[in-house]
């Protein structure tokens, strides 16, 4: 079934390009659009659509505040954030109201059909989580059934991305799981952390330190970065490079680490060790 959404912004331009690539795409269809804060959040409410594409800026209220107000009437509306804003705070605010990715100002459009796919497949399988649960209810009523074990699956998905990204012999990766692992354990939706934090509680749990825990995941991070901008490089439609190219890293660094790959810039990809979390995070969670 075709994909509803709304977009919310306050550029007709921005509204117009999303539009653009949806459609082009077979991504769904666009329901409604508008480029105020308040307005957004009637048309939310009113058309429950399946994606919702929301400015951080608006007129009104701001994409966060609109978020927070409609995610508990439009429980099954998945939220995707359009901002240029590089502030961590403003990020981190935004993923604790309930978003699911982020698509970057000035859109691009491989990003975009990017970020899309992967919050439809996001859908898709809880859908079918939901499914196989109802099932199982009816047929296990005198039944014992052995569940696997949540930790061994969320490991299992984690340690898939490392060897996707070639990185899963990287001294960091072992200090990566357990940040992830932590974070669940805190709370899977919970996303207001210091990485700094983090550094330390591993430090003292493994008693070592922090700063060579940090180099650490820095490093198998780039490399993963390096790795997934080199596939790029060879083969710009790779499933894997299309799914963790703005999922785990910044879609114009990757482009950034390419560049530098093809000897057209000198100048590497940037790293966001916290994108990267957030989005192993994701994954975890299924």
């Amino acid at each position: 079934m075709s994909s509803r959404f709304v977009i919310v912004d306050d550029d007709v331009v921005i509204r117009k390009i999303l539009q653009k690539i949806i459609e082009q795409n077979s991504l769904g269809i666009v329901v409604e659009e508008c480029d105020d804060g308040i307005k957004g959040e009637a048309l939310i409410r009113e058309y429950q659509p399946d994606i919702a594409l929301i400015d951080l800026l608006l007129p009104g209220q701001d994409g966060v505040e609109l978020i927070k107000k409609v995610s508990t009437v439009a429980t099954s509306t998945s939220f995707i954030m359009v901002s240029q804003t590089t502030s961590e705070q403003l990020i981190t605010k935004a993923y604790e109201a309930g978003i699911e990715f982020f698509i970057h100002k000035p859109i691009n459009m491989l990003e975009t059909v990017s970020v899309i796919n992967n919050v439809q497949e996001h859908r898709k399988l809880k859908q079918i989580m939901s499914l196989m649960h109802e099932t199982m209810s009816q047929y296990s009523k005198g039944v014992q059934v052995v569940a696997e074990d949540p930790k061994s699956v969320s490991k299992n998905r984690i340690y898939q991305v490392f060897s996707d990204l070639g990185i899963i012999g990287e001294a960091g990766v072992k200090d990566i799981y357990r940040m992830v692992q932590l974070l669940l354990a805190k709370n899977p939706k919970v996303k207001s952390y210091q990485l700094c934090d983090m550094y330390q509680q591993i430090a003292k749990e493994i008693e070592q330190d922090a700063k060579s825990i940090e180099q650490r995941v820095r490093r198998a991070t780039a490399k993963g970065l390096h790795n997934l901008a080199d596939l790029g490089t060879d083969d710009y439609y790779n499933e894997i490079f299309q799914s963790y190219s703005s999922s785990l890293f910044d879609f114009k660094e990757v482009r950034q680490e390419m560049n530098f790959i093809q000897g057209k810039s000198q100048y590497r990809g940037k790293i966001n060790v916290k994108k990267f979390i957030e989005g192993l995070l994701f994954i975890a969670e299924g």
